[in-house]
């Protein structure tokens, strides 16, 4: 890792208990091994760079089960050119440990915040014909989907749902053999079972946050993911979003619009319920 990487990264870490500034930094720095998720990376640097993101990194208490947390605080400064007090929002981002998949599951809030994206019909969609009345091949990816995706959903409100889908997707990329190598399926089998959805982040999501990224903090990141990269049997990411265009013939893939459409049928219903209130 460049000094100038780290130069970003440390002064943006609040340690509650040992500093660990490196394994931080080695844990981050391993998620370039998703391709899918350079971008996100990279913009999550720039936010740091420009003081406007900070980790802190707190003791886990044995009777908070929450691991961690996307938040935005609210502070006032005095602008002295305009002579008053403003109020602006501080992002930050609170990990109770360094895991790949609680790292990368905050990070994607974070993104979402930064993005100011408006997840509406084409995420909804996208997950929904992935999703619904589906299983994966794997038998070790349909187990961890339940686990990352379906059952934890229970927990939250259906307002919430679209945003945690977001989120644990790039959980669920986290734990891969190809950030792990002890991982029990790869990010390839993923991003095909989730066709869809990785369509909808490659060609809507990542386009809207590239130009918020800083152009030497991109440029260094991609010596940084050529050096991490695990050996695996993957293709190479464009190979793979040409793969699914043509299995798709298009933005949404045919089988999943047939399996799927009473399920969007209802998720259009209920948006147009929401939007009359």
């Amino acid at each position: 890792m460049t000094d100038f990487l780290s130069d970003i990264i440390t002064p943006q870490l609040e340690f509650e208990g040992v500093d660990d500034s490196k394994k931080f930094q080695k844990t981050f720095f391993d998620l370039y091994r998703i391709e899918l998720f350079k971008d996100g990376l990279d913009l999550i640097l720039t936010k740091m760079k420009e003081k406007k993101l900070r980790f802190e990194i707190r003791i886990a208490k044995g009777w908070d089960t929450n691991g961690g947390c996307f938040l935005t605080e609210q502070r006032n400064y005095y602008d002295e050119v305009a002579g008053k007090f403003i109020r602006t929002n501080l992002p930050k981002i609170i990990l109770r440990n360094l895991s790949y998949n609680l790292m990368a599951h905050e990070m994607a809030h974070a993104l979402e915040f930064e993005s100011e994206i408006n997840f509406g019909e084409d995420f909804r969609k996208a997950i929904g014909f992935d999703m619904k009345d589906r299983n994966p091949q794997s038998l070790a990816l349909k187990g961890a989907i339940k686990n990352v995706m379906v059952t934890p959903l229970k927990l939250y409100k259906p307002t919430q749902f679209l945003s945690e889908l977001f989120a644990r997707y790039f959980e669920l990329l986290s734990l891969s053999r190809n950030v792990r190598a002890t991982g029990d399926f790869t990010t390839f089998e993923v991003m095909d079972f989730f066709a869809n959805t990785t369509n909808f982040i490659s060609k809507i999501f990542n386009p809207k946050i590239h130009t918020k990224i800083d152009l030497k903090i991109a440029e260094k990141t991609s010596e940084i993911a050529s050096q991490v990269r695990l050996l695996g049997p993957e293709k190479k990411f464009q190979e793979r979003v040409e793969s699914l265009q043509r299995k798709g013939g298009g933005f949404w893939t045919k089988s999943s619009v047939k399996s799927n459409s009473m399920w969007i049928d209802g998720w259009q219903k209920s948006q147009e319920i929401e939007d009359k209130k």
